[in-house]
């Protein structure tokens, strides 16, 4: 169906003028192409007749598919059959006016189809051609499915979260996928970048599994390079003490974190214990940690004394991150999120009103814009047909190539100023691409060098992953000489990275208006915790908060019991890959149009918008069901069981009826099933993400708990059920598929994990943190 009064308006963001192809599946493709919609692009999502397969998942408002919907926004809807001439002509001439192609189907099916690299390279060599695949495009599982909950369970993430008494668990809520999407959106800008600077269409790759561990990363550089066990720890983190959720006297949950020094001495204020920080067993963090499990004892026999309230109150003047657990009802009116615009209404014609996340960045002069008018799926085939994109903006031309493909950012200088994690991360991304990274610590080092576990050289492992590849430099903000210092660097630098606050920058004569005058060129990033208004804007924050905040420890546990956290630090680094976005998003304007400009990203921001799909499900759905209603109420999940680990197992397409009753009667538990009247009406449903598969999961950890996690994947694929083991992180990275995508590397005796993505260019080489003399 075609609209004919419709005009789309000129967009406003930073790829203005950029013409997007997305023949993206499911959730990694779509919302990539989302993203760079919401960038000012203009992006075409082209699918089969039939429609993809993401439209068939619950729950659904007003007979679609609320996911399908949240991650199809600024995108024109086409349906073509490329198995009909007209239909793969109509393709390739939207190709031909491409600068970017988005799929993420499996190694060699856009070959297959007559959309792959080399056939639509040779047309448009300005192409940027960007895939994602689940495991990659080489290795021995690179031909294999890969859904979320298959990465969750064999990167290791499950078995890093959960009860330290319990089994690994699996996050209930689709974050990988969202996340995938977002460091896939980061590398496509690169492409673009390389582009624009040095000539070269080209073709980027990463893939799910490659994204889960660059999210992962602290706890991979944990696994790399310390003997510590990776361990699960509740609500608990591997990286400082206190930081977890401890249960208060009016039986609430209150989740506080103390990432350095300062906020514990603040603590022991707060609980009115100065005396337990004289505690020879506390009296650092990697004391803390050595001995979390005494102090949480008596740390929760004094948050039993008083309610939730009084703790939230003494944290709060003390600068202590803290929080609460909070559920869909409390975000939509809570203050923070309103002010900061951190929940939208969208109005599709055909679903009736629906929430999605906010932008997760703020602009000073390309500001980004999410749609609020969806479409209609299909409904500007005839016209994408007949006229492809919009002709009235030229193909972006790239400039006489350079011999070979260069690092994109090459001769870059980023000044990183922040401590931690988020800010180092998105540094360090920028060094992978080639920037050169000056690091600005203070006199007593980036606070993140004291986290635990403790590496050979006396920092942390998070500190020496994060910062490599980068130059310390000593300066002390908090002097007028150490500002004015600071001051002459960036004068001479194309990027500032910080995160000292709403507020603080202007106090220091560090703000972007006082820098711009000096350096107009200058891309200013802002890193806040909870954003630049509301209530919280000056509020100090922390990894647990966020996840606290956005519902994700909802998504985990069992209801009413104690929290769960996700096992790694995703709420910092996916914020550093948003950011990143945005970094490169004004890059690229200011290489097209010679102006700088202000850019912030916030983690509550950024969680706000990767949870899109939990927002739209939970708005107006037709029936209480699928995974985005029932995930914060449905209990722990933890695969289907077997006698020396657990598994996860979905249908493949290819799995009939017949196969799944052959399958079930191998197992011995056939004539058990087949009792059942609404399984057997549901046999499809019955195991993996089905609807019916807690009801059946009693019985296939009957059965399959008889047998060994390989004699249980011998069986199922034998029967086109697609299956993977729950694998642990340290015994992964010697697992020939991670060693096929190449990411670890060695310097000397240290073993860093790469970016995530496979490129023409490369990367540069690893070098851990160099000191300037003066430290």
């Amino acid at each position: 169906m075609m609209n004919k009064n419709k005009k789309k308006p000129s967009p406003p963001g930073p790829l203005k003028g950029i013409k997007v192809l997305n023949i993206g599946t499911a959730i990694a493709g779509p919302w990539a192409g989302t993203l760079l919609g919401y960038l000012g692009a203009d992006v075409i999502k082209v699918e089969r007749p039939e429609g993809e397969y993401l439209r068939l998942l619950f729950p659904r408002q007003d007979g679609v598919a609320t996911a399908y919907t949240a991650t199809n926004l600024n995108q024109r809807s086409a349906e073509i059959n490329t198995k009909k001439e007209d239909g793969m002509k109509a393709m390739q001439q939207l190709a031909l006016q491409a600068d970017i192609l988005i799929e993420n189907f499996r190694p060699g099916v856009a070959d297959r189809i007559g959309l792959g690299y080399e056939a639509l390279h040779e047309a448009n060599p300005n192409l940027i051609f960007g895939s994602t695949s689940g495991y990659g495009d080489v290795g021995p599982m690179k031909d294999l499915a890969a859904l979320e909950p298959h990465l969750q369970a064999f990167s290791g993430l499950s078995d890093m979260t959960g009860n330290s008494s319990g089994d690994g668990e699996l996050i209930r809520f689709t974050h990988l996928d969202p996340t995938g999407a977002t460091y896939f959106c980061g590398l496509i800008l690169l492409g673009l970048i390389e582009r624009e600077r040095f000539g070269h269409g080209c073709w980027v790759r990463t893939s799910h599994l490659a994204n889960t561990l660059a999210h992962m990363m602290n706890r991979v550089a944990e696994a790399l390079m310390t003997d510590e066990p990776i361990e699960r720890l509740g609500s608990a983190s591997s990286i400082s003490a206190p930081n977890q959720c401890f249960k208060c006297f009016d039986e609430k949950y209150i989740a506080v974190a103390c990432d350095n020094q300062t906020q514990w001495e603040g603590f022991c204020r707060a609980i009115a214990s100065e005396e337990l920080g004289d505690d020879v067993r506390f009296r650092t963090n990697l004391l803390r940690v050595k001995n979390r499990e005494k102090l949480a004892t008596i740390l929760q026999a004094v948050f039993e004394t008083k309610p939730s309230r009084w703790w939230a109150l003494r944290f709060e003047a003390e600068s202590v991150p803290c929080g609460f657990n909070l559920e869909f009802d409390d975000l939509i009116y809570h203050q923070q999120i309103v002010e900061n615009e951190y929940l939208t209404t969208l109005h599709p014609r055909h679903t009736g009103a629906v929430k999605v996340g906010g932008l997760p960045w703020k602009f000073s002069k390309t500001p980004a814009n999410i749609d609020l008018k969806v479409p209609i799926p299909g409904e500007d085939t005839e016209e994408i047909m007949a006229n492809g994109f919009d002709q009235t903006t030229l193909n972006q031309h790239s400039k006489s190539p350079t011999e070979n493909p260069e690092l994109p950012l090459k001769e870059i200088t980023v000044i990183d100023a922040t401590q931690g994690v988020t800010g180092p991360f998105l540094g360090l991304l920028t060094a992978e691409a080639g920037a050169t990274v000056i690091k600005i610590e203070p006199p007593e080092g980036d606070w993140s060098r004291k986290l635990a576990p403790e590496t050979s050289t006396g920092n942390s492992a998070l500190y020496e992953s994060f910062n490599r590849n980068k130059k310390s430099i000593t300066i002390d903000l908090e002097t007028k000489d150490g500002q004015s210092q600071l001051r002459e660097i960036i004068k001479k630098a194309d990027v500032l990275i910080e995160d000292w606050g709403p507020d603080e920058a202007e106090k220091r004569d560090l703000g972007y208006q006082q820098l711009s005058v000096d350096n107009p060129k200058l891309i200013y990033l802002a890193l806040s915790p909870f954003g630049e208004k509301g209530p919280l804007r000056n509020r100090p924050g922390s990894e647990l908060i966020t996840q606290a905040f956005t519902a994700y420890l909802r998504t985990l546990g069992d209801l009413n019991e104690e929290p769960v956290r996700v096992g790694a630090d995703v709420s910092s680094t996916v914020t550093a890959g948003m950011a990143f976005i945005g970094l490169l998003a004004a890059l690229y304007y200011r290489l097209k149009n010679g102006e700088g400009q202000r850019v912030s990203t916030s983690q509550l921001g950024s969680m706000m918008t990767l949870k899109t799909l939990q927002w739209s499900g939970m708005t107006n759905p037709d029936n209480w069901e699928g995974n985005f209603c029932k995930n914060e109420t449905d209990g722990a999940v933890y695969g289907q069981r077997t006698t020396d680990g657990a598994i996860f197992m979905t249908p493949s397409p290819a799995l009939t009826q017949e196969k799944f009753f052959e399958m079930i009667q191998e197992f011995g538990m056939y004539e058990e099933f087949t009792k059942e009247k609404e399984l057997m009406d549901n046999w499809w449903n019955s195991f993996g993400v089905g609807t019916y598969a807690r009801i059946a999961e009693p019985l296939w950890d009957n059965y399959l708990g008889k047998l060994t996690c390989e004699q249980v994947l011998e069986i199922v694929n034998r029967y086109e059920v697609w299956a993977v083991e729950f694998a642990k992180l340290k015994d992964l990275i010697d697992h020939p598929q991670l060693q096929a995508l190449g990411m670890v590397r060695q310097h000397g005796d240290q073993f860093f994990l790469r970016a995530p993505w496979s490129t023409p260019w490369g990367y540069p080489k690893l070098q851990p943190i160099k000191y300037s003399e003066n430290e």
